[in-house]
């Protein structure tokens, strides 16, 4: 699953709604360590509406 902040294929789903009704469903990249609800709203979870500034490029894991 593509990460919303850095877009890499390295998000995974890691749990849903403890009562069982699929309200909501938490979501991680293992890449970037960013964690989001399905339930969040628009600029958060899409892409084309996210603020560019929070967006990690790829020189943002380089070591220096």
């Amino acid at each position: 699953m593509q990460c919303v902040r850095c877009l890499n294929d390295t998000a995974s789903k890691v749990c849903d709604a403890p009562d069982g009704s699929g309200a909501w469903e938490v979501y991680f990249c293992e890449k970037c360590r960013y964690s989001w609800r399905s339930t969040e709203e628009d600029y958060i979870v899409d892409i084309a509406k996210r603020n560019p500034k929070f967006q990690l490029k790829e020189k943002d894991f380089e070591v220096v």
